[in-house]
């Protein structure tokens, strides 16, 4: 079974610019502050992962990673859903993208869910990643076997309909279809400017999370994480064990 990784909850902020040194002279300080307003790569505009159940103000904050096309991360998902539903907003669950690279299904499933986001807003993540979770669905959907000889739109159509017959807070109308199919087609406006590897409306957002797995160091999936810290865990957990985890953690916080 896969074990855990390290993760720290990133809040990324840009850091002030320097101030200019006294030597610099008037005419020079204008080109540095362009230099500095312009330099750096993309941010995220929010804190990344999906709050799944819980607030900030929970006493027990627990973090993973997840891959869509991997068996131990539908089954962590399951298992740590059950054991934590009797706390409710004691305990924070988080979730993060990890996509795993060797299973190319599995950008396309992780894409899909981050475009629902953005047409039916967060809710829609639970109800997704709840149906292409389930064990027959993900045997269904996202194995390397079932996918072998499709091509990428034939699996952006077969997670939409998983999307669609997810239920709950993602009920999916014709309208929504359209808007997410806009979402995960080629960046239309860098396309017009000449890029050949455009990418998609949520391409960049992917890559936040890409970026803050690597830098976290996270490399298997299920990785977990308690208040920032690498946890052991094990996605063959069922509710007992997350309840003796969760109990000692909750006790821990309230002898603090």
């Amino acid at each position: 079974l896969a074990s855990s990784s390290r993760l720290a909850n990133v809040d990324v902020r840009v850091p002030p610019s320097p101030s200019p040194s006294p030597r610099r002279t008037r005419a020079h300080a204008p080109r540095a502050r362009a230099v500095v307003a312009m330099a750096g790569p993309p941010m995220p505009a929010r804190a990344l992962g999906h709050v799944i159940q819980g607030d900030d103000a929970s006493a027990v904050r627990l973090e993973f990673w997840l891959d869509y096309a991997c068996p131990f991360s539908g089954r962590f998902w399951r298992h740590v859903r059950s054991g934590a539903a009797k706390y409710g907003d004691k305990v924070q669950l988080v979730c993060y993208h990890q996509v795993q690279p060797w299973h190319f299904q599995s950008t396309l499933a992780h894409e899909v869910a981050l475009a629902f986001c953005r047409v039916k807003g967060e809710g829609a993540f639970v109800s997704f990643s709840d149906a292409l979770f389930d064990a027959d669905t993900q045997s269904a959907c996202m194995t390397d076997v079932e996918v072998e000889n499709k091509t990428k739109m034939d699996i952006y159509d077969s997670l939409i309909e998983v999307g669609r017959k997810a239920g709950g807070s993602l009920r999916v109308t014709d309208e929504d279809e359209v808007k997410v199919r806009e979402i995960l087609g080629l960046d239309a406006a860098a396309l017009k400017r000449g890029e050949k590897n455009p990418g998609n409306l949520v391409t960049q957002e992917l890559k936040f999370y890409i970026k803050l797995g690597r830098q976290t160091g996270v490399h298997v999936s299920p990785s977990t994480y308690l208040h920032g810290l690498a946890v052991d865990s094990s996605s063959s957990w069922r509710d007992d064990e997350w309840h003796e985890f969760f109990d000692r953690h909750l006790a821990a916080a309230a002898a603090n």
